[in-house]
């Protein structure tokens, strides 16, 4: 029986191997990417719902759209964008790295407050929240990644700290 498994691990690891070097991975992610554009596609902005909860003041309008997603990697890029004026917590709930495009947003995290501002870039950790406001209207593009579980699990063990 032990045979079986030393067999069954090493086969495993073999393909694993095999694959790395072989480059399947590259010919996985070459048979799945998208098609190059030969034209432009037209992405809307959408009306966004989230929990009423989440508003503290105001009656934001918020719009987004997902541009990309990488079904390997788990990764997913898009727009978004909010008219105010308002005031919002938002929960994430993946790592989200975002680009200040237009706007302004006044941002209250992790014991911190800052002000992104056009070709300002900012990332907020997966389980965290921030306080928005929006005085006007922010557009953003965000980048959103599953950090794993082993982040996730280091950070509850080891959280963010606020400033100090």
């Amino acid at each position: 029986m032990k045979n079986y498994i030393a067999a069954a691990l090493g086969g495993a690891l073999i393909a694993v191997a095999a694959s790395k070097v072989l480059g399947l991975d590259s010919a996985l992610h070459a048979w799945r990417e998208p098609v190059a554009a030969t034209e432009p596609q037209v992405q809307p902005l959408v009306p966004l719902s989230i929990d009423e909860g989440w508003v503290q003041s105001g009656h934001p309008n918020f719009r987004a759209v997902e541009i990309e997603r990488s079904p390997e990697s788990g990764v997913s890029a898009g727009l978004w964008a909010c008219d105010g004026p308002s005031t919002f917590e938002w929960h994430f709930g993946t790592d989200e790295t975002v680009h200040l495009l237009e706007g302004e947003v006044q941002v209250s995290y992790l014991g911190r407050e800052f002000v992104l501002k056009p070709q300002d870039k900012a990332t907020f950790w997966a389980g965290t929240r921030a306080i928005w406001r929006v005085p006007q209207h922010a557009r953003k593009v965000f980048v959103l990644h599953d950090p794993g579980r082993l982040v996730r699990w280091w950070r509850h063990f080891f959280p963010p700290t606020e400033a100090g």
